[in-house]
């Protein structure tokens, strides 16, 4: 994997990470994070209180609402509330809240391929013009930029870490990968996205003792355990291509799971620094 591509980046790299947290005040917990400018929103509200339909008497109930940069959700947008809802529960200590309603909202900077358009060559001054923009016809067959729902898992994985209010036995963290004609490549971009012959995203949790349950791909080295909580690809690949994706993606998530820790440690320097000012 020693592809250089347009970007400058080699294959196996991420672009720039981007995260913040804290930033919505009537949240019990948010976050911002992106690959460059591949970003999202999330916020989390709870335990709160849940209503007759949604009471579980033994747990809370975790309710997962997605908004698209541009429109309304549609089929991409239960998609990613289907993988979330997939991947949360087993990670979040659900049972010490029962009766309770916890609600994670995901809010996308990006756009997906349905609102991407391609820009007119020609500029029009009147209304109407006389054509609109066309719709691309390169975007993914699935309807969504694998590493735009990356960027959602993460988001919400930060908001949870951020709000502290619903414990967690493992941090999920999640990497899009591509494989172009030249090779496979971690973190593509939109355009390459389009391009690939095949693409791939993976959710790794991180945690002690996570990789002890027998639920799924686990992986182990000397420092972190692993588990592989969320696979889904799309394309032509072979099985040596998709041994070569999830291996990198596992590197990838690492490296993540490091920018974690010294985003949230910070955040927490920052807060603890405010707490005394007032004092």
């Amino acid at each position: 994997m020693a592809t250089t591509r347009s970007d400058g980046r080699k294959s196996s790299e991420v672009r720039e990470l981007r995260a913040s947290l804290g930033q919505l005040d009537r949240a019990d917990g948010s976050a911002q994070f992106g690959f460059g400018g591949t970003a999202a929103l999330a916020s989390v509200a709870g335990p709160i209180e849940a209503g007759l339909r949604e009471e579980l008497p033994d747990k809370a109930t975790l309710k997962i609402l997605h908004r698209p940069l541009e429109g309304v959700g549609a089929t991409p947008s239960k998609a990613l509330v289907n993988t979330l809802q997939a991947v949360f529960p087993p990670l979040l200590h659900l049972g010490q809240h029962p009766r309770s309603l916890i609600q994670l909202v995901i809010q996308s900077l990006s756009p997906d391929p349905s609102t991407k358009t391609v820009s007119p060559t020609t500029s029009q001054t009147s209304w109407p013009p006389e054509s609109f923009p066309a719709t691309s016809s390169s975007a993914p067959l699935s309807g969504s930029f694998f590493s735009a729902r990356a960027a959602a898992l993460n988001a919400a994985s930060l908001a949870f870490l951020d709000s502290a209010s619903v414990g967690m036995r493992a941090v999920p963290i999640a990497v899009a990968l591509a494989h172009l004609p030249q090779g496979t490549v971690v973190d593509p971009t939109m355009e390459e996205e389009e391009g690939a012959v095949s693409r791939h995203v993976f959710g790794w949790a991180f945690g002690a003792g996570i990789s002890t349950e027998s639920r799924g791909e686990m992986e182990v080295d000397e420092e972190v355990e692993s588990e592989l909580v969320w696979a889904e690809s799309e394309g032509q690949f072979s099985q040596s291509e998709y041994e070569t994706a999830l291996s990198a993606s596992r590197r990838a998530a690492l490296d993540i799971l490091q920018f974690y820790r010294t985003t949230l440690g910070e955040h927490l320097a920052l807060k603890l620094k405010l707490r005394v000012d007032k004092q």
